[in-house]
């Protein structure tokens, strides 16, 4: 029966060691997008509720007229959230 040689358990112990680092790093900036999306989504549903409740406090508006589709639309704008209704 022949074993693995100190070399080939280095080796695949670095393997492992980078492939591990990988994996956590990649949990890492998942987590953090995670947070800042859910975030974002709560700030869109604050100014969503805004819009449709009338109450405009806060937040710029602006009108805008799309001739190449023959359509006006409002964008709201509350920090870095936007959302765009259409008239």
């Amino acid at each position: 029966m022949r074993a693995f040689t100190l070399l080939e358990v280095l080796i695949a112990l670095t393997i492992l060691g980078i492939s591990l680092t990988v994996i956590f790093s990649l949990f890492s900036q998942s987590s953090a997008y995670l947070q800042n999306l859910k975030e974002e989504w709560e700030a869109f549903r604050v100014l969503d509720s805004k819009v449709k409740l009338g109450s405009t406090e806060g937040v710029k508006v602006e009108k805008k007229e799309l001739k190449e589709y023959n359509v006006r639309v409002r964008i709201y704008r509350k920090g870095e959230i936007e959302l765009l209704t259409v008239e």
